[in-house]
């Protein structure tokens, strides 16, 4: 990743990630995993979680100058993430609201 080849990393960082939703699949079933997917609550987290792994294997394989490639990797990976927490922390009972309490907190003395 440093040295400017992202793919590897890339690739075994989103097909790590797709795995964890067929094993959540696997557990609850396609159906009820889907539906809770894209259940009101869920459905930005969830189109933007699968668009950004999606965008990473094809933002992966397209030819671009090396940094600019790096660049919007590294942005989707983090997007990736972040959507990634926040589609687990809807699973928990009022997490979103005390994630965001906290960063609203935190965020008025600065």
């Amino acid at each position: 990743l440093i040295l400017g080849n992202p793919v590897p990393f890339v690739l075994v960082y989103t097909l790590g990630n797709i795995i964890s939703l067929f094993s959540a699949m696997f557990l609850c079933g396609p159906k009820r995993q889907f539906k809770n997917m894209f259940d009101d609550k869920r459905k930005t987290t969830t189109i933007v979680y699968l668009s950004t792994l999606l965008l990473s294997i094809i933002v992966a394989f397209i030819p671009f100058e090396s940094s600019i490639k790096l660049s919007i990797l590294l942005l989707l990976l983090f997007v990736q993430f972040f959507s990634s927490i926040w589609y687990s922390l809807s699973y928990i009972p009022f997490a979103r609201n005390a994630v965001k309490k906290c960063f609203r907190d935190n965020t008025e003395n600065v």
